[in-house]
């Protein structure tokens, strides 16, 4: 009898509830683990005679939707989201030019926000009534972060209003909606191959209905990979909750 060491490539397609397609399939996915788990109920009838009591005359094993669960560490925005139950919406923030705008700055040394991200350093400039401070000496900018505070030493260490021109870009691209509840929806496909018999697999799961099972550090030092878990749902037109067909090579 031979052993079974599966090798192979996993698609992913987004559904609906029902397992219509919402789309093209995407992959080869970098999946670490895709594993399909049979979940049967038994229903036990015991005995109340003396003589067996407590003993099983009889028993029916009724089956439960299979489970199935996913990891894997390629992650692209819209998978981000339904790692993270968000809902994923589009990002476009207009450029932005602001001239002589006053804000009031801390004496503890705490930043305070411009109300925009991504500022250029093209036209920065900022006033202390008339005198012009300097970046690093007076003042510290966070570009990226939209961000300012006092320098300890410099014109404002003690705080107070100024009066900042500056220019922030033009953002565009996905933002991630938190505390929203999120359907994943999807069909996974796996083509490969048993490499000790040479034997073909396909696996085809139409309806995959997961949700994120552990939490993402988003400050690690390694590789986000996202782990799903849930059911295998019957799909609309379909009457079995996946497909592994084991190939008889030619």
């Amino acid at each position: 009898m031979a052993g079974f060491l599966l090798r192979g490539e996993v698609f992913l397609q987004r559904t609906n509830n029902k397992g219509v397609a919402k789309g093209g399939l995407f992959g080869p996915i970098n999946a670490e683990q895709l594993t399909i788990e049979p979940d049967m109920e038994e229903i036990i009838r015991p005995s109340k005679n003396k003589a067996t009591y407590g003993k099983s005359l009889g028993k029916v094993q009724s089956a439960n939707p299979t489970k199935i669960s996913m990891k894997f560490d390629e992650v692209d925005a819209a998978l981000l989201a339904d790692s993270l139950g968000a809902e994923i919406g589009v990002l476009n923030q207009q450029a932005a030019s602001v001239s002589g705008e006053p804000y009031d700055l801390r004496a503890d040394g705490t930043w305070t926000s411009l109300g925009a991200k991504h500022i250029t350093s093209t036209n920065w400039k900022v006033m202390k009534a008339t005198t012009e401070l300097v970046d690093g000496v007076d003042y510290e900018v966070n570009w990226s972060a939209g961000l300012i505070r006092p320098v300890k030493g410099g014109a404002i260490e003690s705080g107070g209003v100024v009066n900042i021109d500056f220019q922030a870009l033009a953002l565009a691209g996905n933002r991630l909606k938190g505390g929203q509840v999120q359907e994943v929806n999807w069909a996974i496909t796996m083509t490969g191959e048993n490499v000790d018999t040479g034997e073909p697999i396909h696996l085809e799961i139409p309806l995959a209905q997961l949700s994120s099972s552990g939490a993402l550090n988003l400050v690690q030092n390694e590789y986000l990979s996202p782990e799903f878990e849930g059911v295998a749902s019957i799909a609309a037109g379909k009457d079995y909750d996946y497909l592994l067909d084991v190939i008889t090579p030619e």
